[in-house]
């Protein structure tokens, strides 16, 4: 269970886009771990909370976007994701993702398929992943839970004349089935450090690369 809530976005709404800005549901300061700044939301029509982390990786805004953007590697930084792959492009920023989460045998696996946005915006220094629920039906449905990624969101920015980036992760997911709510809630609060910890782990390899399939777009953050 606690896997199911570490993914995001692997890890993610956009702040003050998907999710409504009402002040009962402002995100709020929960915690300060391992340099990982941890917020949480509730979200009008969910029981499933939201949460945020927000800190500082010692690479540029490529090398983080190169990692996020890696479906290969991403099961060497995302808890229990057994496999993550694009379906297909829709265009040139954005496209549909599938990953699998394995689960212990008393619990079946989840599996997400995701729609993807990418937003660069040089003049800001920033890269982004937004994603939302898709209604792609490949691959077909198997014996795995088909969760959602009601929101989630990646936001990296260069910070410190590029050596360094600002991460921002957001995520609220659902895994459906027949986990209660308050469980999920509960475990789910690992997530933001896990995903830190695993993220900074990567950036610090020399073998980081951008992936061939994505190039055209990362290609746009070696200025950063």
């Amino acid at each position: 269970m606690n896997a199911i809530c570490r993914y995001a976005l692997v890890a993610v709404a956009l702040s003050g886009g998907a999710y409504a800005a009402h002040a009962d549901d402002a995100w709020k300061p929960v915690a300060s771990d391992h340099g990982v700044e941890i917020y949480r939301r509730t979200v009008p029509g969910s029981d499933v909370v939201a949460l945020m982390g927000v800190g500082i990786v010692d690479a540029p805004v490529w090398k983080v976007a190169s990692i996020l953007l890696d479906t290969k590697r991403a099961p060497e930084w995302a808890d229990s994701l057994k496999e993550s792959r694009v379906l297909r492009r829709i265009g040139p920023t954005a496209y549909v993702e599938y990953n699998h989460i394995g689960l212990p045998l008393i619990i079946r696996d989840r599996d997400f398929v995701s729609e993807v946005q990418i937003d660069v915006d040089a003049a800001a220094r920033t890269f982004a992943l937004v994603y939302r629920p898709s209604g792609d039906g490949v691959p077909a449905p198997t014996h795995n839970v088909r969760g959602e990624i009601l929101a989630g969101r990646f936001e990296a920015v260069s910070v410190e004349r590029g050596a360094r980036t600002r991460l921002t992760a957001e995520v609220q997911a659902d895994p459906k089935g027949l986990l209660p709510t308050w469980i999920v809630n509960m475990f789910q609060r690992n997530w933001p450090v896990t995903t830190f910890e695993r993220l900074r782990l990567q950036a610090a390899k020399p073998d980081i690369a951008m992936p061939a399939d994505f190039r055209d777009v990362l290609s746009q953050t070696l200025g950063f």
